[in-house]
């Protein structure tokens, strides 16, 4: 039998990453309110909110950040200047056709840490729901920002999905397989 190659558990797929990265560059950073900051000012951003607690919230807790007008690039030197604007954005994508801003149909995952996260951050966290799909309203791709608030007063329904990832049977303590079938 083949070995399939280690991937890490913790990283979006290939084609989530791709669909992602589509999303920011051809929707999102096309709105010069928009920036996606590196991971150093990512991690900046954390501490000067006092989110730096990496077992909470890292670099990864959010994609980009927007503010209320184009600005100079936030990095370390400039974010003490624009920290109260900021607004911490966590991007959920599709490719799928969806009609128009009420956003009908668009089906996403999300953690829990990222509702935690919305939650404390109130007004300076928003989900941009973004539509790849040109088959819409508007004719091309679009984005609709939505507060955790505004999220939960559209919600139709939500479930709780378990992450498992085990332990190599040799690593875990009195570990055996009741059956095995090659």
């Amino acid at each position: 039998m083949e070995e399939r190659p280690v991937r890490n558990q913790f990283t979006k797929s290939g084609d989530n990453q791709v669909v992602e990265k589509a999303g920011l560059q051809d929707v999102l950073l096309k709105d010069p309110r928009f920036q996606a900051p590196t991971t150093e000012t990512k991690k900046a951003i954390l501490r000067a909110l006092g989110l730096d607690d990496t077992k909470l919230y890292g670099p990864k807790s959010f994609d980009a950040i927007m503010l209320p007008q184009p600005t100079e690039p936030i990095d370390e030197t400039t974010l003490p200047r624009h920290l109260e604007q900021i607004v911490l954005v966590e991007m959920k994508t599709t490719k799928k056709p969806i009609k128009d801003a009420g956003l009908a149909g668009f089906f996403f995952g999300a953690t829990q840490r990222e509702y935690d996260l919305a939650a404390k951050l109130g007004d300076k966290f928003r989900f941009a729901f973004v539509v790849l799909n040109s088959a819409n309203a508007y004719g091309k791709p679009f984005a609709v920002l939505l507060t955790l608030s505004e999220l939960e007063h559209r919600t139709r329904s939500k479930r709780i999905q378990y992450q498992v990832n085990l332990w190599n049977a040799k690593d875990a303590i009195g570990a055996s397989a009741s059956l095995v079938i090659r």
